[in-house]
C-alpha cells in the first residue's frame, strides 16, 4: 500500500464515522466526535507536513493551485471542528453545525480524490508514494495524540 491509497481508505473510514456520529446520542455522540476530530486533525497535519510539500515542489500553475486549495480547505475544516467542539451537545444547533462540518469534509475528500491524488500520482514516483506512508502514519499518530491531550 502507498500513501495515496491509504488516504482514500481513511476517507472511507471518516465518512462512516460521521454517519455513526449522526446516529449516536449523548455521551457516545460526543466520544465519537472527539475521536473523529483528533483523527482528521492528524490526517490533515500529516498531509501538510509529509505529502503536500513533496507535491508542491514538483508542480506549478493549476496543479499548484489544487495543492494550495487543499491546504485552505484544511483550515476551513479545522475551524468548523472547533465550532462544533465549543458547542454544548445539548445546544439545538449542534447537529446543524455537524452537518456543515460534514459538507466541508465530504467536499474536501471528494476533491482530494478527484483532483489532488491524480496530480500526486503523476509527479511522485511509486517508490516515493510507498516510502511516504510510514512517515505519514507517524505524523498522523503524533498529531492525533497531541490534539487528544488538548481536548
Amino acid at each position: 500500500m502507498n500513501v495515496l491509497e491509504h488516504i482514500k481508505e481513511e476517507h472511507t473510514k471518516y465518512k462512516k464515522q460521521i454517519t455513526a456520529i449522526e446516529e449516536a446520542s449523548g455521551k457516545k455522540k460526543q466520544e465519537l466526535f472527539v475521536d473523529l476530530y483528533a483523527s482528521i486533525h492528524g490526517h490533515h497535519e500529516a498531509e501538510e507536513k509529509v505529502l503536500f510539500p513533496k507535491v508542491k515542489e514538483k508542480v506549478d500553475g493549476e496543479d499548484k493551485e489544487v495543492v494550495l486549495e487543499m491546504e485552505e480547505e484544511h483550515s476551513l475544516g479545522s475551524y468548523q471542528f472547533s465550532v462544533v467542539h465549543k458547542t454544548f451537545l445539548e445546544n439545538e444547533t449542534w447537529d446543524a453545525k455537524l452537518s456543515v462540518l460534514k459538507e466541508v469534509l465530504e467536499h474536501h475528500m471528494d476533491e482530494e480524490e478527484k483532483e489532488f491524488i491524480p496530480i500526486a500520482k503523476k509527479v511522485l514516483p511509486k517508490e516515493m508514494q510507498e516510502e511516504l506512508l510510514e512517515e505519514f502514519e507517524k505524523v498522523l499518530e503524533e498529531e492525533k495524540a497531541t490534539l487528544l491531550k488538548k481536548l
